[in-house]
């Protein structure tokens, strides 16, 4: 499910990235990261 998550918000980082949109931008980056964490987390200590 968390896979899914951070796809999704990666693409919309690329979206802003291509638009060159700040807000879209920031706010998916700091999703990214965080989802990815606990992407992270959630494989090595399944």
């Amino acid at each position: 499910m968390y896979f899914i998550l951070t796809t999704g918000v990666l693409l919309w980082l690329i979206y802003g990235i291509i638009n060159n949109d700040l807000p879209i931008i920031a706010a998916n980056s700091v999703t990214v990261v965080f989802a990815s964490i606990i992407l992270v987390y959630k494989i090595r200590y399944k």
